[in-house]
């Protein structure tokens, strides 16, 4: 048979019921209350701002996980594609794509306008990211562009086949982009 009391001063250094009433009172269990709209907004701007994770984390009493699971959850879920635009392990713009109705949405995650992929532009349209797309892959014209269409397994000069391939990587710069695909639906 357990004696109970023997396990209670083992386990808590007492057996008095008023101080283990006390420690039961400091011990926070369940589970944490998920953070407000407003949390989540002041999250991004802390972000913005060039607060690191762990900083904002410290600020909200959660941990790395919980902040880094509010910052890439997406706004809404319309969208087929999500292109993150980065700057070393930074994502400095979302990208959300609909090829269907040729539509995106984007949230700047930098105040840095020269790190964000449209700039200043808050409201880019299908031609601003076509363009993006182009700057992010060599030029057409680029001597022995068939051959490099080749190496990376393209049959035809195609800005989005070419930047899925190399992530958009350039020499410029040290952004790239990263994919990731969703279920379609329409904004």
């Amino acid at each position: 048979m357990t004696d109970y009391r023997k396990l209670c001063i083992e386990i808590f250094g007492t057996d008095d019921e008023t101080e283990l009433r006390e420690i039961a009172g400091r011990q926070r269990s369940g589970r944490k209350k998920a953070l407000s709209k407003k949390d989540t907004e002041a999250i991004i701007e802390m972000q913005q701002r060039g607060k690191t994770t762990k900083e904002i984390a410290e600020h909200f009493g959660v941990s790395r996980q919980t902040i880094s699971k509010y910052l890439n959850k997406p706004l809404n879920d319309n969208y087929v594609m999500r292109i993150d635009f980065m700057y070393k392990q930074k994502i400095c713009t979302e990208i959300y794509v609909d090829f269907t109705h040729k539509k995106i949405n984007i949230v700047n995650r930098t105040n840095d306008i020269m790190k964000r992929a449209f700039g200043i532009n808050e409201n880019p349209t299908w031609q601003d990211f076509e363009d993006f797309l182009a700057d992010r892959c060599f030029p057409k014209e680029r001597a022995m562009c068939k051959t490099i269409l080749g190496r990376i397994g393209i049959d035809s000069y195609d800005p989005f086949q070419i930047v899925e391939k190399t992530n958009g990587r350039t020499a410029e710069d040290n952004q790239y982009l990263r994919f990731t695909r969703k279920r379609r639906m329409a904004f």
